[in-house]
């Protein structure tokens, strides 16, 4: 029992000098400040406790996850690559078997549902998926970093980054699908690979284009057409409805908002998810739409300041997909909220509510605090013995 009460010990304050309580604490007020934003939504669309109390169950339960997480040396997380990747690829195939869901108002089947009765619970695979390319990508680049600028290596590394963006846009997501290829160009980036490489994708994305669009439904054109000036009158009342409703909300809010709980608009769809930050418009205003995006804007700094110290590749691209990951999806959001860019449903991270969401977002957040321990630990170590 001492020897047991003594390692406890150790491990605490090991724990409590080593870990990265920049990054839990940003983390814990990004998800207390999205729990707010969610309760107020889903209240006033006629719902509220039922749907908070979801979202706070992922963020407290996908934060200690995190903490335990950290814990482990991120090297041994992804040496069992093999497993977390069979996983993550049965759950989304079982999206194409009966199993597979629609959430309510899309038109991809991109969900599954486990539980009976009000235990009943969805869950999105893809969201998995994201945590799980990240990691196998990472060490797909650290075993061919030394053949990074070879044609073979990035047509293979390409090869292995459509297998989930193939996957997801056949379940009819774009959305997440743009998210992936985002992801796989920034670890691509960071990894050194040569910019003619980014020059001749982007000329075969431009020749492209036009092929796209003439395969593209009409619903998915408008939502593109509704953002442009001539087309937004046309528009206003149909696709271009959400994004102008959202606007006049964020706009409404002013300096300081309306009030808490305090919305004119809870009919708007998808308030709770994709259009979120329309809440934190209206009700806190400027002020706390500013505060949003500070927020978000130290976690992505401090993602990068874990991969800039990060102690080998490996960790580095780990932080850098995470990086990604909650950098673009808060770009392309925001970008819809603004009506800059088209809705594509892609959720604000940590924000939006989805269990699911958060929770595998604590998963990625654990392998960075892993990546960070592991540097603060090393370089400990290594001033002891240069003190010795």
């Amino acid at each position: 029992m001492k020897l047991s009460g003594k390692a406890f010990g150790n491990d605490l304050r090991s724990f409590l000098q080593y870990s990265n309580f920049r990054l839990i604490l940003l983390c814990a007020l990004i998800s207390a400040y999205g729990c707010i934003l969610v309760y107020s939504s889903a209240h006033g669309a006629g719902g509220g406790l039922a749907d908070v109390l979801t979202q706070i169950g992922a963020s407290i339960g996908g934060l200690l996850i995190a903490l335990l997480i950290s814990r482990v040396d991120y090297e041994n997380i992804c040496g069992l690559w093999p497993i977390w990747a069979g996983i993550s690829l049965l759950l989304v195939f079982l999206t194409f078997t009966p199993l597979g869901l629609n959430a309510t108002g899309t038109d991809d089947t991109a969900w599954l549902g486990f539980g009976a009765g009000s235990f009943y619970i969805t869950f999105q695979p893809s969201e998995l998926m994201k945590i799980v390319f990240i990691i196998t990508f990472s060490l797909h680049l650290v075993k061919v970093h030394d053949q990074i600028h070879r044609f073979k290596t990035v047509l293979l590394l390409g090869l292995h980054a459509m297998l989930p963006i193939g996957l997801v846009f056949m379940q009819g997501d774009d959305g997440t699908a743009l998210v992936f290829i985002m992801i796989t160009l920034s670890m691509l980036l960071a990894a050194g690979v040569n910019l003619l490489y980014y020059i001749i994708g982007a000329a075969g994305i431009c020749a492209a284009v036009p092929i796209l669009w003439n395969t593209m439904t009409e619903d998915k054109k408008a939502r593109f057409l509704c953002i442009l000036p001539p087309y937004v009158e046309k528009y206003l009342g149909t696709a271009g409805w959400q994004q102008y409703e959202a606007i006049k909300a964020i706009g409404s809010g002013r300096l300081t908002g309306t009030g808490y709980l305090q919305s004119s608009n809870g009919s708007l769809f998808a308030r709770n998810n994709d259009l979120i930050f329309s809440v934190a418009g209206e009700e806190f205003g400027f002020i706390g739409s500013v505060l949003l995006l500070v927020l978000l804007g130290l976690l992505l700094y401090e993602l990068y300041r874990c991969s800039s110290y990060s102690r080998d590749n490996l960790g580095s691209y780990l932080c850098i997909g995470m990086l990604a990951l909650i950098g673009f999806q808060s770009i392309i959001n925001l970008g819809m909220n603004l009506r800059l860019l088209p809705v594509i449903g892609i959720t604000l991270p940590f924000f939006s509510e989805g269990g699911s969401s958060v929770a595998t977002l604590y998963l990625g957040i654990g392998l960075v605090l892993s990546v960070s321990f592991s540097e603060k630990t090393r370089r400990n170590n290594r001033s002891r013995l240069s003190y010795l």
